[in-house]
Order: C-alpha cells, then sequence, then structure tokens
C-alpha cells in the first residue's frame, strides 16, 4: 500500500524550492537597498548580480510549481504561487528602481 505522504513529497519540495527562491529574491532586495544607501559601486553590482540570480530561481520555482496545480494541491499551490508573484514583481521594482551609472560598468 503505498503512503500518501509519498504523493506529496514531490509537491512538498516544489513548495520548499518555491519558499527558498522567495527568501532569496528578499535577501537579494535588501542587499541592494543596502548596497544603494552606501552609495557602493561594486556592492550595487553585486546586489543586481543577486537580483538577477532571484529572478531565475523564482522562475524557476513557479514552473515546477505549475506542474502541480491541481485541484488535489490547488489551495496550497496557489498561495506559494501568488507570493512568487509577488517575488518576482518586487524583484523587478527594485532592479529597475536603480541602474548603475555607465562610467561604474
Amino acid at each position: 500500500m503505498t503512503n500518501t505522504n509519498q504523493h506529496q513529497q514531490p509537491v512538498q519540495h516544489a513548495i520548499d524550492a518555491a519558499d527558498h527562491a522567495i527568501l532569496q529574491a528578499q535577501d537579494a532586495e535588501h542587499k541592494l537597498q543596502v548596497a544603494i544607501s552606501e552609495s557602493n559601486p561594486h556592492a550595487i553590482q553585486s546586489a543586481q548580480a543577486a537580483i538577477t540570480q532571484a529572478k531565475h530561481q523564482v522562475h524557476q520555482a513557479h514552473e515546477q510549481l505549475q506542474t502541480f496545480n491541481n485541484e488535489q494541491f490547488g489551495q496550497q499551490i496557489q498561495q506559494t504561487m501568488e507570493q512568487l508573484t509577488q517575488a518576482s514583481q518586487d524583484l523587478d521594482a527594485n532592479q529597475n528602481k536603480f541602474s548603475t551609472p555607465k562610467q561604474i560598468r
């Protein structure tokens, strides 16, 4: 007999990956805000790279969750997907908020 939890393991893994991507996005946003407040061009570049990486992770997590978006896991998945969408929008806003001056690039 198959344990019910075995069916939920891939879903839980996808949700855990999404949660990690959301935390990574928040961390990248914070790094950028600190770098901007310190006016540190190298830290800004590093933070922008972290934002790019976080955007990639958020996108991957969203795609992974999409495969489980069905009636069985719908509500749990939907809430996490909404958080991923918000994280993605926040990353875009932060990335667009600041651009590195050309002489620093």
